[in-house]
Parts: C-alpha cells; sequence; structure tokens
C-alpha cells in the first residue's frame, strides 16, 4: 500500500484529524525555528545564514506556506475528509445573504473603531504594521489567514455533526491557541506599545467566526476581513508607513 492509498484509506474523521494534527505540529515547528534563529558559528551557520538571505530558500519557502495554507485544505477536500460546505466554500448566494452580511459587516466596523481607536491614540502602537508587506502582499497574506481559520473551523463542524456553531468557536479556540503557542505573539502581548499586533489578529479571528456562524460563507468573513484590514487602518489611527522587521512565519495566524 502506497501513501495516496493510506490516505484514501482512512475515515474521514480519522483523516481531518490527521491532517489538523499536521497543521498544529507544523506551526509549532515554525515557531520553534523562529525561536532558534540565531545562527550557530560554522558551516552550520552559514548555512543558516544562505537559507534566510538566498532567493531559491525564499521561494521555496514561499511554496511551502502555500502548500500549509491552501494545498492542505484543498487536499482534504480531494480525499473526502472534508466538505465545501464545513469549508465555507459552497454557498455563493450573494444577495440572498446581503442584509446579514452588510449588518454584520457595519457591526464589526462599528465596534472596531469604537475599541481600537482610543488605544492607537494613547499608545501610537506600531507593531500591527510591521510586516513591510505591500498592498497585494497584505491581500495574499489576509487569504492565507482566512483559509486558515477555515480549515481549523472545518474539522470541529464535521466532528460535531455539522454544527456551524459550535464548530465555529472550537475552531476559534484552536486558532488562538495556536496563537498563543508563538513566543513571539506571548512577548508583544506583554508589550503595551506592541500588542496591538496579535489583539488584532485575535479580534478579526473573532469576527470571522461570528460572521461565518450567521452565514455559513468562508468568502463573506474574507470580505469583511478585507474591509477591517484595509479599509480601517487609516480611519483608527495605525501607521501607514510600512516598516521593516523580522517576523515569525506563524505570527500572523
Amino acid at each position: 500500500m502506497n501513501l495516496l492509498e493510506l490516505l484514501y484509506s482512512l475515515e474521514p474523521r480519522q483523516g481531518m484529524a490527521v491532517a489538523l494534527g499536521a497543521s498544529i505540529v507544523l506551526s509549532l515547528a515554525a515557531n520553534l525555528a523562529f525561536v532558534y534563529r540565531t545562527p550557530p558559528p560554522g558551516r552550520l551557520g552559514r548555512f543558516a545564514l544562505w537559507v534566510a538571505t538566498a532567493w531559491l530558500p525564499r521561494v521555496v519557502g514561499e511554496l511551502a506556506r502555500w502548500v500549509y495554507y491552501l494545498a492542505l485544505p484543498w487536499a482534504t477536500l480531494m480525499l473526502s475528509y472534508n466538505s465545501v460546505r464545513a469549508l465555507g466554500v459552497w454557498n455563493l448566494d450573494w444577495l440572498g445573504y446581503a442584509p446579514e452580511l452588510g449588518a454584520l459587516a457595519v457591526g464589526a466596523v462599528a465596534v472596531f473603531v469604537w475599541i481600537w481607536r482610543p488605544y492607537a491614540r494613547a499608545e501610537h502602537p506600531h507593531a500591527i504594521d510591521e510586516s513591510g508587506w505591500n498592498w497585494a502582499r497584505h491581500i495574499v497574506e489576509i487569504i492565507y489567514q482566512e483559509a486558515h481559520w477555515a480549515f481549523y473551523r472545518s474539522g470541529p463542524i464535521l466532528w460535531l455533526g455539522e454544527s456551524s456553531y459550535w464548530g465555529s468557536f472550537f475552531g476559534l479556540a484552536l486558532v488562538l491557541l495556536e496563537g498563543w503557542s508563538n513566543p513571539v505573539v506571548r512577548a508583544n502581548s506583554r508589550d503595551i506599545t506592541r500588542a496591538d499586533a496579535p489583539l488584532w489578529s485575535g479580534s478579526l479571528a473573532i469576527v470571522s467566526a461570528i460572521v461565518f456562524i450567521f452565514t455559513q460563507n468562508a468568502w463573506f468573513c474574507l470580505l469583511v476581513h478585507l474591509i477591517l484590514d484595509l479599509g480601517l487602518r487609516g480611519l483608527i489611527g495605525f501607521p501607514q508607513v510600512h516598516l521593516s522587521t523580522e517576523t515569525p512565519p506563524a505570527e500572523t495566524e
């Protein structure tokens, strides 16, 4: 029996457990690698420096991130572990859900402005926008985030008998626990001038879960996410200039 036959032989619940477990393990490994990112002396150190700076390893790293965030959920669909309904990519009735989507978007914008604007004025946060990304890369990262959150929701939704309510909250708990496992996230959370980055991502994850509960549509979650992340920065008072900094691969999760 080859690997593909073994994967097809798994029951859907078992397959989703394996896929989600592999995703969590990879995320923890990325966080651990970032903690020990200081190159050691000697040949190993030179190799680590080459991996961090040369174009080929960076391309491989981007392909690995694409596989992690997008190809892995797609593979669970192809292997029949997952369903389009649990992932939220099945319903494209935009007009039918327009009132709910509009109300959710307006409510999310109002809550974000009410909570975040006083914080931005008081602390002048900068950590949230130190990625160095342009607008196109920022959109790609938002898509990665929403795909990752949808994947983490889909497992509990299937395990709980297609319950989008409890499944969404269990998936949200997985996302928040995974984020808290990142040592950089924990360090930033203890610094009031840098706590905005993890708190912002956590706030968006909560909004995404709520939007999904009402619409069962990951595309709507992505749309609201884009509105909040790209449309509110200037209004809230976050910096508009992108600064360069070194961030771990899993910090945006």
